[in-house]
């Protein structure tokens, strides 16, 4: 049974939601901060509450949080020593991303 349009945007409000919590834990961890690449964001959401969705889907979700200034994308060449390898586009979580978090957060009573 194809979901229903309101089941279909709150599965995909979730993961986004999901995905402002990766970028931010990804913030805290490495304060000088890389950012997380798509396929990173995709293990992370597969490895968790997610195991359906595809890289796509996460690159649309992220384009989705860049184009309303929840998160922001780099692409300058930098060299991740703990990857071991030159750093592709990656996002970061803005301060409007970590506001809509908190906010997201405080409405359902719980922070994970």
């Amino acid at each position: 049974m194809a979901e229903s349009p309101a089941d279909a945007a709150s599965e995909l409000r979730e993961e986004m939601v999901e995905l402002l919590r990766q970028l931010n834990r990804a913030e805290m961890e490495e304060p000088d901060g890389e950012g997380l690449e798509i396929s990173e964001l995709h293990h992370f959401l597969v490895r968790g509450d997610y195991p359906h969705v595809t890289p796509e889907a996460v690159a649309e979700a992220v384009g989705v949080l860049v184009a309303n200034g929840l998160s922001r994308a780099r692409d300058d060449p930098e060299y991740a020593w703990d990857r071991g390898r030159v750093l592709g586009t990656r996002f970061e979580i803005t301060t409007e991303g970590k506001r809509f978090l908190l906010e997201r957060l405080a409405r359902v009573s719980r922070v994970d």
